[in-house]
Protein backbone atom coordinates (compact mmCIF):
# COMPACT_ATOMS: atom_id res chain seq x y z
CA UNK A 1 0.00 0.00 0.00
CA UNK A 2 1.40 3.43 -1.12
CA UNK A 3 2.03 5.13 2.13
CA UNK A 4 1.98 8.65 0.77
CA UNK A 5 -0.79 8.98 -1.32
CA UNK A 6 -2.27 11.75 -0.30
CA UNK A 7 1.04 13.80 -1.41
CA UNK A 8 0.12 15.31 -4.99
CA UNK A 9 2.91 16.69 -6.69
CA UNK A 10 3.96 17.36 -10.65
CA UNK A 11 5.76 14.96 -13.08
CA UNK A 12 8.34 17.84 -12.34
CA UNK A 13 8.33 17.77 -8.97
CA UNK A 14 8.64 13.90 -8.66
CA UNK A 15 11.42 13.77 -10.93
CA UNK A 16 13.34 17.26 -9.12
CA UNK A 17 12.89 14.96 -5.79
CA UNK A 18 14.55 11.99 -7.55
CA UNK A 19 17.58 14.15 -8.13
CA UNK A 20 17.99 15.49 -4.74
CA UNK A 21 17.80 12.12 -3.30
CA UNK A 22 20.14 10.02 -5.75
CA UNK A 23 22.80 13.61 -5.61
CA UNK A 24 22.32 13.46 -1.56
CA UNK A 25 22.58 10.37 -1.10
CA UNK A 26 25.96 10.12 -3.78
CA UNK A 27 27.38 13.22 -2.37
CA UNK A 28 26.05 14.12 1.04
CA UNK A 29 25.85 17.85 0.30
CA UNK A 30 22.69 19.58 -0.37
CA UNK A 31 21.57 19.91 -3.72
CA UNK A 32 20.68 23.55 -5.24
CA UNK A 33 18.39 24.62 -8.15
CA UNK A 34 21.56 25.60 -9.95
CA UNK A 35 23.00 22.56 -9.68
CA UNK A 36 19.82 20.65 -10.89
CA UNK A 37 19.46 23.15 -13.79
CA UNK A 38 23.19 22.75 -15.34
CA UNK A 39 23.65 18.58 -14.72
CA UNK A 40 20.24 17.32 -15.68
CA UNK A 41 18.75 19.63 -18.80
CA UNK A 42 15.20 19.51 -17.40
CA UNK A 43 14.45 22.52 -19.33
CA UNK A 44 13.25 25.00 -17.51
CA UNK A 45 14.65 27.72 -15.47
CA UNK A 46 16.04 28.29 -12.19
CA UNK A 47 13.55 30.20 -11.02
CA UNK A 48 11.13 27.06 -11.70
CA UNK A 49 13.22 25.11 -9.87
CA UNK A 50 13.22 26.83 -7.00
CA UNK A 51 9.62 27.18 -7.36
CA UNK A 52 8.99 23.56 -7.29
CA UNK A 53 11.59 22.75 -4.54
CA UNK A 54 9.72 25.61 -2.10
CA UNK A 55 6.16 23.13 -2.94
CA UNK A 56 8.04 19.93 -2.23
CA UNK A 57 9.65 21.64 0.81
CA UNK A 58 5.98 22.72 1.97
CA UNK A 59 4.68 19.29 1.58
CA UNK A 60 7.50 17.75 3.75
CA UNK A 61 9.67 16.00 0.99
CA UNK A 62 12.63 18.23 1.15
CA UNK A 63 14.01 20.39 3.87
CA UNK A 64 16.65 23.27 4.47
CA UNK A 65 19.66 22.39 6.08
CA UNK A 66 20.79 25.00 8.60
CA UNK A 67 21.60 28.02 6.23
CA UNK A 68 22.47 25.87 2.67
CA UNK A 69 20.74 27.06 -0.34
CA UNK A 70 20.44 23.68 -1.06
CA UNK A 71 18.18 20.59 0.31
CA UNK A 72 18.14 17.12 1.29
CA UNK A 73 15.43 14.94 1.53
CA UNK A 74 13.10 14.64 4.51
CA UNK A 75 12.59 11.07 6.09
CA UNK A 76 8.96 11.40 4.36
CA UNK A 77 10.95 12.43 0.95
CA UNK A 78 12.95 9.20 0.86
CA UNK A 79 9.50 6.86 1.76
CA UNK A 80 8.14 8.70 -1.07
CA UNK A 81 11.44 7.90 -2.81
CA UNK A 82 11.54 4.36 -2.30
CA UNK A 83 7.74 3.84 -2.60
CA UNK A 84 7.62 5.52 -5.74
CA UNK A 85 10.23 6.46 -7.64
CA UNK A 86 13.11 4.54 -7.26
CA UNK A 87 14.15 2.24 -9.54
CA UNK A 88 14.15 -0.99 -9.02
CA UNK A 89 17.77 -2.88 -9.54
CA UNK A 90 18.84 -6.64 -9.22
CA UNK A 91 23.09 -7.42 -8.76
CA UNK A 92 24.55 -8.24 -11.98
CA UNK A 93 25.32 -12.04 -12.99
CA UNK A 94 28.63 -11.63 -12.36
CA UNK A 95 28.37 -10.38 -8.33
CA UNK A 96 25.87 -12.88 -8.07
CA UNK A 97 28.13 -15.79 -9.45
CA UNK A 98 31.08 -14.10 -7.31
CA UNK A 99 28.67 -14.54 -3.72
CA UNK A 100 27.34 -17.55 -4.39
CA UNK A 101 31.05 -19.15 -4.85
CA UNK A 102 31.97 -17.68 -1.84
CA UNK A 103 28.87 -19.47 0.06
CA UNK A 104 29.75 -23.14 -1.72
CA UNK A 105 33.67 -22.12 -0.51
CA UNK A 106 31.86 -22.70 3.45
CA UNK A 107 31.99 -25.66 4.74
CA UNK A 108 27.82 -26.48 4.85
CA UNK A 109 27.39 -24.70 8.57
CA UNK A 110 24.30 -22.44 8.97
CA UNK A 111 26.61 -20.16 11.40
CA UNK A 112 29.37 -19.98 9.22
CA UNK A 113 26.62 -18.88 6.25
CA UNK A 114 25.41 -15.97 8.66
CA UNK A 115 28.54 -14.75 9.44
CA UNK A 116 29.66 -14.81 6.19
CA UNK A 117 26.53 -13.37 4.92
CA UNK A 118 26.74 -10.41 7.35
CA UNK A 119 30.70 -9.41 5.52
CA UNK A 120 29.28 -9.55 2.16
CA UNK A 121 26.22 -7.06 2.93
CA UNK A 122 28.36 -4.76 4.88
CA UNK A 123 31.08 -5.23 1.65
CA UNK A 124 28.25 -5.15 -1.39
CA UNK A 125 26.11 -1.95 0.28
CA UNK A 126 29.34 -0.17 2.14
CA UNK A 127 27.28 0.16 5.03
CA UNK A 128 26.94 -2.21 8.23
CA UNK A 129 25.83 -5.84 7.64
CA UNK A 130 23.94 -7.94 10.03
CA UNK A 131 22.43 -11.61 10.15
CA UNK A 132 20.93 -13.68 12.94
CA UNK A 133 21.39 -17.79 12.68
CA UNK A 134 18.74 -19.13 11.90
CA UNK A 135 16.13 -20.95 14.06
CA UNK A 136 13.07 -23.07 15.03
CA UNK A 137 9.97 -20.74 14.92
CA UNK A 138 8.10 -23.11 17.61
CA UNK A 139 10.55 -24.98 19.89
CA UNK A 140 9.11 -28.28 20.86
CA UNK A 141 9.25 -29.84 24.06
CA UNK A 142 11.88 -32.75 23.90
CA UNK A 143 11.59 -33.75 27.99
CA UNK A 144 12.44 -32.59 31.51
CA UNK A 145 12.90 -33.23 34.40
CA UNK A 146 12.64 -32.36 38.38
CA UNK A 147 14.97 -32.47 40.58
CA UNK A 148 14.84 -32.22 44.35
CA UNK A 149 17.09 -29.07 45.27
CA UNK A 150 15.60 -29.08 49.37
CA UNK A 151 12.34 -29.29 50.59
CA UNK A 152 11.27 -26.08 49.76
CA UNK A 153 13.13 -26.02 45.86
CA UNK A 154 12.92 -27.94 42.69
CA UNK A 155 15.49 -27.43 39.77
CA UNK A 156 13.34 -27.83 36.25
CA UNK A 157 14.99 -28.61 33.64
CA UNK A 158 14.25 -28.60 30.11
CA UNK A 159 14.92 -29.97 26.83
CA UNK A 160 14.04 -28.47 23.33
CA UNK A 161 13.60 -30.79 20.14
CA UNK A 162 16.36 -28.98 18.80
CA UNK A 163 18.85 -29.86 21.51
CA UNK A 164 18.49 -26.52 23.51
CA UNK A 165 19.06 -27.02 27.67
CA UNK A 166 17.39 -24.27 30.01
CA UNK A 167 16.31 -24.43 33.64
CA UNK A 168 14.06 -22.72 36.27
CA UNK A 169 14.13 -22.81 39.88
CA UNK A 170 10.90 -23.60 41.47
CA UNK A 171 9.54 -23.13 44.91
CA UNK A 172 7.16 -26.29 46.03
CA UNK A 173 5.13 -26.90 48.74
CA UNK A 174 5.99 -30.01 51.22
CA UNK A 175 5.53 -33.42 50.40
CA UNK A 176 7.54 -33.28 47.28
CA UNK A 177 10.08 -35.63 47.39
CA UNK A 178 12.05 -37.02 44.36
CA UNK A 179 10.28 -39.99 44.00
CA UNK A 180 7.11 -37.87 43.75
CA UNK A 181 8.66 -35.40 41.51
CA UNK A 182 10.07 -38.01 39.01
CA UNK A 183 6.33 -39.78 38.52
CA UNK A 184 4.93 -36.04 37.65
CA UNK A 185 7.65 -35.83 35.13
CA UNK A 186 7.34 -39.42 33.57
CA UNK A 187 3.38 -38.28 33.55
CA UNK A 188 3.98 -34.93 31.90
CA UNK A 189 6.75 -36.28 29.61
CA UNK A 190 4.20 -38.69 28.10
CA UNK A 191 1.22 -35.98 27.45
CA UNK A 192 3.56 -33.44 26.75
CA UNK A 193 6.69 -34.36 24.60
CA UNK A 194 6.43 -32.64 21.05
CA UNK A 195 3.95 -30.22 21.91
CA UNK A 196 4.87 -26.05 21.70
CA UNK A 197 4.33 -23.38 24.17
CA UNK A 198 0.94 -22.82 22.78
CA UNK A 199 -0.07 -26.43 22.84
CA UNK A 200 0.87 -26.78 26.24
CA UNK A 201 -0.78 -24.24 27.53
CA UNK A 202 -4.05 -25.48 25.43
CA UNK A 203 -3.76 -28.62 27.15
CA UNK A 204 -2.96 -27.13 30.44
CA UNK A 205 -6.62 -25.55 30.20
CA UNK A 206 -8.33 -28.57 30.08
CA UNK A 207 -9.36 -29.49 33.54
CA UNK A 208 -9.58 -33.43 32.96
CA UNK A 209 -6.15 -33.37 31.43
CA UNK A 210 -4.78 -31.38 35.11
CA UNK A 211 -7.27 -32.98 37.60
CA UNK A 212 -5.10 -36.86 37.61
CA UNK A 213 -1.27 -34.39 38.44
CA UNK A 214 -3.15 -34.61 42.20
CA UNK A 215 -3.71 -31.90 44.09
CA UNK A 216 -1.60 -28.79 45.30
CA UNK A 217 0.72 -26.14 42.87
CA UNK A 218 3.39 -27.70 42.10
CA UNK A 219 1.98 -29.55 38.66
CA UNK A 220 -0.05 -25.80 37.27
CA UNK A 221 3.39 -24.04 38.44
CA UNK A 222 5.56 -26.90 36.00
CA UNK A 223 3.01 -26.35 33.46
CA UNK A 224 3.17 -22.82 33.17
CA UNK A 225 7.18 -22.93 33.30
CA UNK A 226 7.33 -24.77 30.56
CA UNK A 227 5.33 -22.96 28.34
CA UNK A 228 7.07 -19.84 29.58
CA UNK A 229 10.36 -21.49 28.97
CA UNK A 230 9.71 -22.68 25.70
CA UNK A 231 8.47 -19.23 25.12
CA UNK A 232 11.94 -17.38 25.97
CA UNK A 233 13.98 -20.23 24.04
CA UNK A 234 12.10 -19.11 20.60
CA UNK A 235 13.68 -15.41 21.17
CA UNK A 236 16.87 -15.55 20.41
CA UNK A 237 19.70 -13.43 22.58
CA UNK A 238 20.90 -10.12 21.13
CA UNK A 239 24.33 -11.82 21.39
CA UNK A 240 23.09 -13.88 18.36
CA UNK A 241 23.36 -10.89 15.84
CA UNK A 242 26.67 -11.39 13.44
CA UNK A 243 27.42 -7.82 12.57
CA UNK A 244 30.10 -6.39 9.97
CA UNK A 245 31.30 -3.27 8.51
CA UNK A 246 30.42 -0.64 11.76
CA UNK A 247 33.95 1.30 9.93
CA UNK A 248 31.77 1.96 7.23
CA UNK A 249 29.18 3.73 9.23
CA UNK A 250 31.89 5.53 11.04
CA UNK A 251 33.07 6.66 7.67
CA UNK A 252 30.03 8.58 6.45
CA UNK A 253 30.39 12.49 7.25
CA UNK A 254 27.32 12.52 8.90
CA UNK A 255 28.50 10.71 11.79
CA UNK A 256 31.54 12.03 12.08
CA UNK A 257 29.88 15.77 12.03
CA UNK A 258 27.08 14.22 14.62
CA UNK A 259 29.18 12.10 16.98
CA UNK A 260 25.79 11.47 19.36
CA UNK A 261 24.06 10.11 15.96
CA UNK A 262 27.04 7.48 15.53
CA UNK A 263 26.60 6.51 19.08
CA UNK A 264 22.75 5.70 18.56
CA UNK A 265 24.10 3.64 15.94
CA UNK A 266 26.06 1.80 18.03
CA UNK A 267 23.80 0.86 20.56
CA UNK A 268 21.70 -0.72 18.21
CA UNK A 269 24.34 -3.78 18.19
CA UNK A 270 25.18 -3.07 21.89
CA UNK A 271 22.32 -2.86 23.50
CA UNK A 272 19.91 -5.64 21.46
CA UNK A 273 17.34 -2.59 20.38
CA UNK A 274 17.21 -4.18 16.95
CA UNK A 275 15.49 -7.45 18.38
CA UNK A 276 12.36 -4.44 18.79
CA UNK A 277 11.95 -5.21 14.85
CA UNK A 278 13.54 -8.48 14.18
CA UNK A 279 9.64 -9.69 15.30
CA UNK A 280 7.62 -7.73 12.63
CA UNK A 281 10.59 -8.75 9.97
CA UNK A 282 9.82 -12.44 10.37
CA UNK A 283 6.50 -11.97 9.99
CA UNK A 284 6.57 -10.37 6.87
CA UNK A 285 7.51 -11.73 3.20
CA UNK A 286 9.95 -9.75 1.00
CA UNK A 287 12.13 -7.03 2.36
CA UNK A 288 11.65 -4.73 4.96
CA UNK A 289 12.35 -0.82 4.96
CA UNK A 290 12.53 1.52 8.09
CA UNK A 291 13.50 4.73 7.37
CA UNK A 292 14.98 7.17 10.09
CA UNK A 293 12.83 7.02 13.22
CA UNK A 294 9.83 5.01 11.78
CA UNK A 295 9.06 1.91 13.53
CA UNK A 296 11.09 2.34 17.09
CA UNK A 297 10.31 2.69 20.57
CA UNK A 298 10.44 6.16 20.77
CA UNK A 299 11.74 5.78 24.32
CA UNK A 300 14.83 3.67 22.58
CA UNK A 301 16.03 8.05 21.16
CA UNK A 302 16.72 6.16 17.90
CA UNK A 303 15.36 8.96 16.31
CA UNK A 304 16.77 9.92 12.38
CA UNK A 305 20.12 8.39 13.23
CA UNK A 306 20.01 5.72 10.57
CA UNK A 307 17.92 3.55 7.92
CA UNK A 308 17.65 -0.76 8.62
CA UNK A 309 16.49 -2.40 5.24
CA UNK A 310 15.96 -6.12 6.41
CA UNK A 311 14.34 -9.45 5.07
CA UNK A 312 13.58 -12.81 6.25
CA UNK A 313 14.94 -15.80 4.81
CA UNK A 314 14.74 -19.77 6.06
CA UNK A 315 12.31 -22.68 5.42
CA UNK A 316 9.34 -21.36 5.59
CA UNK A 317 7.50 -21.38 9.05
CA UNK A 318 10.21 -24.17 10.13
CA UNK A 319 12.99 -22.64 10.35
CA UNK A 320 14.01 -18.92 9.72
CA UNK A 321 16.29 -15.95 10.37
CA UNK A 322 16.99 -12.36 9.21
CA UNK A 323 19.65 -10.31 7.59
CA UNK A 324 20.00 -7.11 6.79
CA UNK A 325 21.82 -3.68 6.06
CA UNK A 326 21.79 -0.83 8.56
CA UNK A 327 23.55 2.66 7.83
CA UNK A 328 22.38 6.55 7.37
CA UNK A 329 19.54 7.71 6.63
CA UNK A 330 21.22 9.01 3.34
CA UNK A 331 21.37 5.14 2.01
CA UNK A 332 21.35 3.73 -1.01
CA UNK A 333 18.07 1.92 -1.20
CA UNK A 334 17.69 0.29 -4.46
CA UNK A 335 21.04 -1.28 -3.83
CA UNK A 336 20.59 -1.90 -0.64
CA UNK A 337 17.39 -3.95 -0.97
CA UNK A 338 18.03 -5.69 -3.77
CA UNK A 339 20.84 -7.08 -2.31
CA UNK A 340 19.38 -7.76 1.10
CA UNK A 341 16.83 -9.75 -1.79
CA UNK A 342 19.25 -11.88 -2.98
CA UNK A 343 21.02 -12.35 0.20
CA UNK A 344 17.89 -13.49 1.69
CA UNK A 345 17.26 -15.86 -1.32
CA UNK A 346 20.69 -17.38 -1.63
CA UNK A 347 20.64 -18.35 2.38
CA UNK A 348 16.97 -19.83 2.08
CA UNK A 349 18.34 -22.09 -1.04
CA UNK A 350 21.44 -22.98 0.96
CA UNK A 351 19.59 -24.12 3.92
CA UNK A 352 17.22 -25.85 1.77
CA UNK A 353 19.60 -27.95 0.44
CA UNK A 354 21.43 -28.42 3.79
CA UNK A 355 18.08 -30.23 5.29
CA UNK A 356 16.21 -31.25 2.74
CA UNK A 357 16.09 -35.76 3.07
CA UNK A 358 18.44 -37.38 1.00
CA UNK A 359 16.15 -39.50 -0.93
CA UNK A 360 14.69 -35.44 -2.05
CA UNK A 361 18.21 -34.47 -3.06
CA UNK A 362 18.59 -37.85 -5.19
CA UNK A 363 15.13 -36.96 -7.06
CA UNK A 364 17.01 -33.54 -7.81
Amino acid sequence: MDQQADIKITERQRAILSIIVEEYVATARPVGSEHIVSHYGLNVSSATVRNDMAELERVGLIIQPHTSAGRVPSERGYRYFVENLMKPSTLSEDEQRRISHQFHQVEMDAEEWVRLAAAVLARSVHVAGMATPPRSTAVRLKHFELLALSESRVLLVLVGHDGTVTQQMLNVEEGWDQEKLSALSARLNNQLAGKTAQEIQQWAATPANVAPLGEGQLPARVLAALASMLNKLEQPAASQIYHEGLTNIIEQPEFREEPEKLQQVLELFEHGTLWSIIPSVLSHEGVQVIIGGEGWDEGRGISAACSVVMARYGLGNQLTGVLGVIGPVRMPYSRSISTVSYMSQLLSDLLLGAYRPDSDRERK
